[in-house]
C-alpha cells in the first residue's frame, strides 16, 4: 500500500509539473534516444576497427557492423582506420550535441517548475484569509518557498534526468543484445537485484530526509523568533539559555546528517566492486567460448559498463526522488491548507460612502470560544470622528479587524449607506480605508518609498502633501538625504513618533474616505503623540476617523466617543457629555489620567 502511495505521488508530481511541459519532455527524450543511439554505434566501431587492426578481411558480422559498411557504402567511402576513427570522432561529437541540448530542455523544465511553483504558492498565501495567517510560524512561508520547493524541484530533475538516462539505458541494451543476449540480461537482471537489495536503504534515507526537513524549520524558527526579540534576550542575560536550546537543535541536525551521510557511503563504496566483479565473471564466461572475439568483448564490456553506471545513476536519481518526497508532500499538503482558507472576496460593487457606516446588532468570536463582540451597534456618520475606548480585553481591536474586513461577523452586517459591507469589491473597500496600527511595518528602504509602497500611481508631489498632513515633512527636510534617507530594518533609524507619522503619511498619500487610527499613540511619548494629535486635528472633517485609544487626551477632540466593555457598547456620547456623568466610565478613567 505504502509503495503504491509512493508510486501515485510520483505520477501526480509529474503530471502537475511536466502538464505545461509535454512537448519539450517528448523533445528530450526523443533526443537522448538519438544521442544514445549515437554513442552505441560510436561504441559499436571498436569491432571494425579492431578487424582492420589485426588485418582480417572483414569487418564483423555482428548487425552493428553491418550498419557500419552500410554508412560507408551510402557514402561511398572505403572501410579503413582513417575513416572507421573520423567517424567515431563524428558520431561522439554528435552525440555530445544532441544530449547538451536534451540536459537544458531537462534544466529548464525543472526550473520552470521551481519558478511557476513559488509564485503559485506566494500568491494563493497572500490571498488566504487573516485569521489563518496570524497562527503561521515566522519563517515557514520562507521554508516551503526556498526550501521544499528548491527540494522538490530537484526532485523533479532527477525524475527527468532519469528518463534521459532511461533513454540511453534502453538504447545500449539494444545494441548490446544484438552482440550478446545473456549478457545484456544479466546486467539488468543483476541491477533490479541491487534496487532491491538497497530498498531499505532507500526507506531509511527518505525517513531521515523528512526528519531533516522538519529539524531546520523547527531551528529556523528558534532563530528568526529569539532574533526578533533580541532586545528582550539580552536585557534579561538570557543570551546562554537560548544558545544551549539552539545547541540542542543543531545537535539533532549534525546526527540525522551523520546517519544519512553513512547511508550514502554505503551506496557509493558497494558499487564499484560489484562492478569489477561483474566484468570480471563476463570475461571469465566469454573467454571459455569458441567464438570469443576480443573485439567483441571490449564493445560488450564498455557497453555493460556504461549500462551499469546508467543503472546506477538512476537509482542515484530515484535515490534523490526518494528523499524529496517528504518535501513533495509538504508542498501538496501546504498547496491544500492555503486553498481551504482562501480569503472571501465578497462582491463586485465599488466603494461608495455619501452617508453612514454602521454596525448593526454585530457578534464575533473565535472559532470555539466565546463571543468577544455581542450584538454590538455603532453609527459613524460622514465626517465624522469617533473615540472607540474601553478596558484591554473588551474588543476595540476586534472591531477594527471587523471594519477591515479581516474576519465576518459571526452575525448581524456592517453596513455603509445601507448596503452590507460583503457586497462591495475588497480591493475598493481597502483602497478607501487607511488604517495605522501600533505595530509598524517599514521598509529596509528610503522614507519616499515607504511612503509610496508599491504605490507607483504616487509622484513626489502626492508625497510631500502627505507629510505635510502627517506633521512629518518638517523632520523630514532636516535630514541630509531628505526622502531618500534609508530608515534602516523595520525604521530602527527613526524614533517612535517619526516611524508613526511616516505610516500615517503613507496611508494619507491614498486619500482613503475613512481613517482608523488604532492605538496609534500608546506607545509614543507626550511630544511625539501631540504631534500626531496635531496632525488627526488638521484632518477633522476632511476624512471620517475611528480613534482606538487607551490614553483619553486622544480622543478628547473626537466628535463622538462611543466606550466599548464586555463587547457591547456601554456609554456613547460627545466628550464633554460623558465628563459631565461623574459614574460614566469615561468620567472615572479622564480622571484617573489627570492625576498621572
Amino acid at each position: 500500500m505504502k509503495t503504491l502511495h509512493k508510486i501515485l505521488a510520483i505520477i501526480s508530481l509529474f503530471r502537475r509539473a511536466f502538464s505545461r511541459h509535454t512537448k519539450k519532455l517528448a523533445l528530450m527524450i526523443g533526443l537522448g534516444f538519438i544521442g544514445g543511439f549515437l554513442g552505441g554505434i560510436g561504441i559499436g566501431a571498436i569491432i571494425p576497427l579492431f578487424y582492420i587492426i589485426t588485418n582480417k578481411s572483414s569487418v564483423g558480422t555482428d548487425s552493428i557492423s553491418r550498419i557500419i559498411s552500410k554508412i560507408f557504402e551510402f557514402i561511398h567511402l572505403p572501410i579503413s582506420l582513417s575513416s572507421i576513427i573520423l567517424l567515431m570522432v563524428v558520431l561522439f561529437l554528435t552525440k555530445a550535441v544532441f544530449l547538451y541540448i536534451a540536459n537544458y530542455i531537462n534544466t529548464k523544465i525543472y526550473a520552470d517548475y521551481e519558478l511557476e511553483t513559488r509564485e503559485r504558492l506566494f500568491k494563493k498565501t497572500l490571498e488566504t484569509d487573516w485569521p489563518y495567517l496570524m497562527h503561521q510560524k515566522t519563517g515557514r512561508l520562507n521554508d516551503i518557498l526556498m526550501g521544499d520547493v528548491g527540494g522538490a524541484s530537484g526532485a523533479l530533475n532527477s525524475m527527468s534526468g532519469a528518463v534521459l538516462t532511461g533513454t540511453s539505458l534502453i538504447t545500449y541494451a539494444i545494441i548490446a543484445v544484438n552482440i550478446s543476449v545473456p549478457i545484456t540480461l544479466a546486467t539488468l537482471g543483476l541491477g533490479a537485484f541491487l534496487f532491491f537489495l538497497f530498498k531499505p536503504v532507500f526507506y531509511r534515507v527518505r525517513k531521515l530526509s523528512g526528519q531533516t526537513s522538519e529539524t531546520i524549520k523547527t531551528l529556523a524558527h528558534h532563530l528568526n523568533q529569539h532574533v526578533a526579540g533580541a532586545k528582550t534576550i539580552k536585557s534579561m542575560s538570557l543570551e546562554n539559555d537560548v544558545f544551549q536550546k539552539g545547541m540542542a537543535y543543531f545537535d539533532d541536525l549534525k546526527n540525522i546528517r551523520l546517519k544519512w551521510s553513512r547511508y550514502g557511503i554505503l551506496l557509493n563504496t558497494f558499487v564499484e566492486p560489484v562492478s569489477l566483479g561483474l566484468v570480471v565473471a563476463i570475461f571469465l564466461t566469454s573467454y571459455r567460448n569458441p567464438d570469443f572475439n576480443i573485439a567483441t568483448f571490449v564493445a560488450i564490456i564498455y557497453l555493460v559498463q556504461k549500462m551499469f553506471t546508467f543503472v546506477q545513476s538512476i537509482q542515484g536519481k530515484f535515490n534523490v526522488v526518494n528523499e524529496s518526497l517528504p518535501l513533495i508532500n509538504i508542498l501538496v499538503a501546504y498547496e491544500k491548507e492555503i486553498d481551504k482558507n482562501r480569503e472571501f472576496v465578497g462582491g463586485n460593487k465599488q466603494f461608495i460612502f455619501n452617508r453612514t457606516l454602521e454596525f448593526k446588532n454585530v457578534s464575533f468570536g473565535y472559532v470555539g470560544g466565546q463571543n468577544i463582540v455581542n450584538a454590538l451597534n455603532l453609527s459613524i456618520n460622514k465626517g465624522e470622528m469617533v473615540g472607540l475606548i474601553g478596558p484591554s480585553g473588551a474588543g476595540k481591536t476586534t472591531i477594527v479587524d471587523l471594519l477591515l474586513r479581516l474576519f465576518r461577523p459571526n452575525s448581524g452586517e456592517l453596513l455603509i449607506d445601507g448596503a452590507n459591507i460583503d457586497e462591495l469589491d475588497k480591493k475598493s473597500w481597502h483602497k478607501n480605508i487607511g488604517y495605522v496600527s501600533q505595530d509598524i511595518f517599514l521598509l529596509n528602504d528610503t522614507i519616499e518609498n515607504n511612503i509610496r509602497f508599491y504605490n507607483n500611481a504616487l509622484n513626489h508631489k502626492d508625497i510631500v502633501e502627505a507629510t505635510r498632513s502627517a506633521n512629518i515633512y518638517d523632520f523630514i527636510e532636516t535630514l541630509p538625504d531628505k526622502f531618500q534617507t534609508l530608515v534602516g530594518e523595520r525604521g530602527i533609524q527613526l524614533s517612535g513618533g517619526q516611524r508613526q507619522r511616516i505610516v500615517l503619511a503613507r496611508i494619507l498619500a491614498r486619500k482613503p474616505s475613512i481613517l482608523v487610527l488604532d492605538e496609534a499613540t500608546s506607545a509614543l511619548d507626550n511630544e511625539s503623540e501631540h504631534k500626531i494629535q496635531e496632525a488627526i486635528k488638521g484632518l477633522r472633517g476632511k476624512l471620517t476617523i475611528l480613534i482606538v485609544a487607551h490614553r483619553l487626551s486622544t480622543v478628547m477632540h473626537a466628535d463622538k466617543i462611543a466606550v466599548l466593555k464586555d463587547g457591547i457598547i456601554a456609554e456613547e456620547g460627545g466628550p464633554q457629555e460623558l465628563l459631565n456623568n461623574s459614574q460614566s466610565y469615561f468620567y472615572k478613567n479622564y480622571n484617573i489620567d489627570k492625576s498621572y
